[in-house]
């Protein structure tokens, strides 16, 4: 036998394992559970194991344990199996039978002088996997199983649960002095690859993640199966290895159960991956571990294996050669991570696998792929940002993670108004689907809750809510409602508004100043103090452009509709965020009342605080008639609310009976109070005045070095950032604003451009953004100035 170096000593790797003379054993037996039987030995790792016949419906498993072994460690073992029988006692595991004197376990002293702690469990019945081919169907059942033990553990401890035996994967690079013992120089370098990786890049993350009592010994030597019916799982024994230990080591051992001449081994895995997360839902975060400690596994495995040898050369080996573990390192190494991982997440409805580096980073043909098969299954006109289309599958704050392995700030998108997939959001929409999920024609506290809360943000007129999915159905509705208060049909808005796709908000939405429009709707001018026919320093700015409404209303009433409403984004986004004169909307509203129309203000673009207060309408000083909201009001989540005042809402239903499925339902509604609530709690709004100053502020100075840079204005967290070939005349720098788009892509910089002239870059970012993320906007667009 091979000694092995005091200070690198694993625990066990010297078996030692008992061989007490069955005839002392029946005498124990009989002295301490009043056993008898024919008594038959079992194979094992370290203990001495007898199957006890007492009967014929009475079988046991009378164990002894290995000398190395404490007393604490195995009462460990026998108090999870205790736990269990209490918290799942529908669970396959074996039963603790106590002594005659009640104990669950008895120190004995053998003839030979050796002390073995001794203790009988319930036999179980069954085939062991590893006895029979696998069933296919059999891997789901399998995660479910361990799931559902580590559900049971999970409220489980015990001071001995820090186990030090050689099968913790997270200590295995505890092993690497072993290592020497495979044959094989390849398979050495190999080996000790995984397990430095393990120590240095898998492991830190490990500590991060879910801990608990684990069994950790879920492989095909210690299930077992019905012979009739291979699916079904009739126990799982051998807690020898229980430990205490990060939640995802159970899933890379559940995957031994694999056999080795396996052609694929990533469907199983995925099975038995989504077997467990059915039952323990797993994190993203763990799931991207499991082909680590996959490899981990094996790799442990066959280094033990090959030290047994060289340890206990006089031993029965325990584990098969270690050749075919080396042989699953090979197979998971030709699959990959990244393929690996994809495939546990798809099996697990994760989003699509994202890589983190840009060595991970899906190629540019599975891009290609993807483009044709959305040309194909979505039409061949689908439209999408940049010359080559970003393909995004992860998001955090305002930050989104392309498949090309680089982040990029977001810049452009005003959906996620307190950032991409916050945490709190996310956790109300989950919470709220997993307990229910139905309409507005029910009772239920959150819509109410959310519908108070909405409202008390709002002037106190406005006190009544209707809720449906989006902000075009909102402004749909909206139209409506004006049109049967004032039994009038005609409508103003700006003349390059965007408020909709419905079949007639998208009559409101010419995109362009000078589109043909309907015979209902006019359009006014744009009130752009910096390219108008007005400019700032003329007298009466506010009122000459509002002078303009006269011109609408006149022609409207010509035309035999009359005024119903006009509709306005108090944010102007589609006219490229101009520098309203203050007032302007005032004087509109005053002659759009003066002549029977009601105030449609739609606040998509300009609500929740995107312009530095509560509402857009707000900021310039106007009362609204009705209020409608979409996009940002769930973070994403579809949901639009139209809000109005009680007497036009109720004479509204009373005549038409409007009622939407989805609009309202209980999880659109969580949504919207989680919102509200980050919004609140985080203390947004007033966090937009102050970056969205800084963003403008900085973005002055880099104009004393960039004369491209025109013009910038905005409130808030919205800015139009506007470029001109020439200061003085200033003419449109429309080809450069396009270049700078993609030039900003480039820095991982993601921002749009709006305008007649499509030369003003609109600069939406979250509520979230900070001081840092404005920095590496500035520093971006100062490199990309200079390449234009």
């Amino acid at each position: 036998m091979i000694d092995q170096p005091a200070a690198n000593r694993v625990k066990f790797l010297d078996r030692k394992l008992p061989a007490q003379p069955v005839d002392e054993v029946r005498e124990i037996a009989a002295r301490c559970y009043e056993l008898g039987g024919n008594f038959e030995t079992l194979g094992s790792e370290r203990d001495q194991n007898f199957v006890v016949e007492a009967g014929p419906d009475a079988r046991f498993v009378l164990k002894i344990a290995n000398v190395a072994e404490d007393r604490e460690v195995v009462d460990f073992q026998l108090g999870a199996l205790r736990h269990i029988a209490k918290t799942a006692p529908s669970l396959p595991v074996p039963r603790v039978v106590a002594s005659n004197s009640g104990a669950d376990l008895q120190r004995v002293r053998f003839a030979d002088g050796q002390e073995h702690i001794v203790y009988l469990l319930t036999w179980l019945d069954g085939t062991r996997l590893a006895d029979t081919g696998v069933d296919p169907g059999l891997y789901r059942h399998l995660g479910s199983l361990m799931g559902s033990i580590d559900i049971a553990l999970r409220g489980y401890f015990h001071p001995a649960a820090a186990q030090r035996h050689p099968w913790n994967i997270e200590t295995c690079a505890r092993l690497h002095h072993l290592v020497s013992h495979l044959a094989n120089e390849q398979h050495r370098q190999a080996v000790d690859d995984i397990f430095q990786r393990m120590a240095k890049v898998v492991v830190p993350r490990l500590q991060q993640l879910r801990h608990q009592v684990i069994h950790q010994d879920a492989h095909s030597e210690n299930l077992l199966v019905d012979s009739r019916d291979q699916c079904t799982i009739t126990g799982l024994i051998d807690f020898g290895d229980l430990l205490y230990g990060t939640l995802v080591a159970e899933l890379a051992v559940a995957c031994d159960a694999i056999p080795f001449d396996a052609e694929d081994i990533v469907t199983p895995a995925a099975e038995i991956v989504a077997g467990f997360d059915a039952v323990l839902p797993l994190e993203e975060d763990e799931i991207e571990l499991v082909f680590d400690l996959v490899c981990a596994r094996n790799a442990m495995t066959a280094t033990i294996a090959a030290a047994h040898a060289a340890i206990n050369p006089e031993q029965a080996p325990h584990i098969e050669a270690p050749e075919r573990f080396i042989g699953r390192l090979r197979a998971l190494r030709q699959v990959g991570r990244a393929e690996f991982s994809r495939r546990l997440r798809a099996a697990c409805r994760f989003p699509v696998y994202c890589p983190k580096t840009v060595d991970e980073a899906v190629d540019a043909e599975a891009d290609r792929r993807l483009v044709a098969a959305r040309r194909s299954l979505m039409g061949r006109n689908a439209t999408h940002f940049y010359e080559r289309p970003m393909h995004f599958e992860r998001a955090e704050g305002p930050w989104l993670y392309a498949t090309d392995g680089h982040r990029y700030l977001d810049c452009y998108n005003n959906v996620p108004q307190v950032g991409h997939c916050h945490p709190h959001v996310v956790r109300a929409i989950s919470r709220q689907a997993a307990a229910l999920n139905t309409n507005t024609r029910y009772l239920y506290s959150t819509a109410i809750e959310y519908a108070e809360r909405l409202t008390q943000k709002l002037a106190p007129h406005l006190g009544a809510c209707l809720f449906v999915n989006s902000g075009s159905e909102a402004n749909d509705v909206a139209w409506q409602m004006a049109k049967l208060v004032t039994g009038n049909s005609g409508a103003i808005i700006m003349e390059d508004a965007y408020h909709g796709v419905t079949d007639v908000i998208r009559q409101f939405s010419p995109g362009r100043p000078g589109a043909q429009l309907p015979d209902f709707l006019r359009g006014l001018l744009v009130p752009d103090p910096y390219r108008g026919p007005f400019r700032n320093g003329d007298a009466d700015l506010a009122d000459k452009y509002a002078a303009d409404t006269d011109r609408a209303i006149a022609e409207l009433c010509d035309s035999g509709h009359g005024l119903a409403a006009f509709m306005i984004d108090s944010a102007f986004c589609s006219s490229g965020v101009p520098e309203v004169p203050k007032g302007y909307l005032q004087a509109v509203e005053k002659k759009i009342r003066a002549a029977g129309g009601l105030m449609i203000c739609d606040e998509v673009q300009s609500g929740f605080g995107r312009m530095g207060q509560w509402w857009g309408h707000e900021h310039h000083g106007v009362r609204a008639d009705i209020v409608t909201m979409g996009k940002p009001v769930g973070n994403g989540h579809p949901l639009g609310v139209v809000v109005t005042t009680d007497e036009i809402l109720n004479r509204f239903i009373d005549e038409v009976h409007l009622f939407s499925t989805f609009g309202g339902n209980t999880v659109a509604c969580a949504a919207g109070n989680a919102v509200l609530d980050v919004i609140e709690q985080e203390n947004l709004i007033e966090r937009s005045r102050l970056v969205g100053d800084y963003l403008r502020a900085e973005i002055t100075r880099l104009g004393s070095k960039h004369d491209l840079i025109g013009n910038v204005r905005g409130n808030g967290m919205v800015t139009g950032l506007e470029f001109v070939a020439d200061r003085t005349a200033r003419s449109p720098a429309t080809e450069e604003t396009a270049r700078l788009l993609e030039l900003m892509r480039q820095q991982h910089v993601l921002v749009g451009s709006e305008g007649r002239d499509a030369n003003v870059l609109k600069l939406r970012p979250a509520l979230v953004f900070q001081k840092q993320h404005v920095d590496r906007f500035i520093d971006a667009l100062d490199h990309c100035l200079q390449s234009v």
